[in-house]
């Protein structure tokens, strides 16, 4: 049986796009701890009708939408210029790379932020929330 392809995340870089051409994409150093929801959603549209095939629903399917998506990282106060930079821009493009040098591409807002818990003994956490505009681009 051959090895599994499988790999961890650990390498993962958030970047953000300057939008020239050619567009450079710029790691603006957040420790990221994960990435969730990266993805998308069909709608599903009810067609039945009074002739559908032995009484089922018969669905027809919807324009896609790429999933809004959450970045966790530790709150690093010092860093907060960088962070501050990426809360207040408008849309723009962002790219997450992947440790194998693969990439997800796409436009999006900060439309989230939210500085977690402040424990007595335990880090600093905060969590974005990004919302893409548009197809994001696999490559």
């Amino acid at each position: 049986m051959a090895d599994t392809a499988a790999r961890v995340g650990y390498g993962c870089i958030l970047k953000k796009g300057n939008g020239g051409t050619p567009e450079t994409f710029t790691d603006y150093g957040l420790e990221i701890t994960s990435i969730s929801g990266v993805g998308f959603s069909r709608s599903s549209i009810d067609a039945t009708h009074m002739q559908s095939a032995d009484g089922h629903t018969e669905m027809i399917h919807g324009i896609k939408t790429t999933k809004p998506f959450t970045v966790e990282c530790n709150w690093i106060a010092s860093g907060t210029g960088a962070l501050q930079t990426i809360l207040e821009g408008a849309k723009g493009n962002w790219q997450i790379l992947f440790p194998e040098n693969s990439s997800i591409t796409f436009k999006a807002a900060v439309t989230d932020f939210d500085l977690g818990s402040i424990p007595v003994d335990g880090k600093l956490t905060a969590t974005i929330q990004f919302t893409p505009s548009g197809k994001a681009t696999w490559a």
